[in-house]
C-alpha cells in the first residue's frame, strides 16, 4: 500500500476533481490520494465523486481556507 499527494493549490474547477480521477486510476486497490486543496468547490466535487463510486474518503481542514482529501482505493 502507497500513499500519494496531490498538491492542487491555486486550481479552480473543474481541474482539481480531473486531476484527482486521473491519479486515482493509477493507484492499486489499498493505496492512498492524499490530495489538497483552497478551493471549497472542490472539496465538494471531489467528495461527491467519491460517494458515487462508493470510494473511501476524509476529509480535514488544515487551516482557514485549505482542504486535504484522502480517498483510498
Amino acid at each position: 500500500m502507497a500513499t500519494y499527494r496531490l498538491d492542487l493549490s491555486g486550481e479552480v474547477c473543474p481541474i482539481p476533481l480531473l486531476r484527482t480521477q486521473q491519479k486515482f486510476q493509477q493507484l492499486l486497490t489499498g493505496d492512498t490520494l492524499v490530495v489538497e486543496t483552497d478551493f471549497s468547490r472542490s472539496v465538494r466535487n471531489i467528495m461527491e465523486w467519491a460517494e458515487k463510486n462508493g470510494l473511501k474518503f476524509a476529509v480535514e481542514n488544515l487551516e482557514d481556507g485549505v482542504w486535504q482529501v484522502c480517498l483510498t482505493k
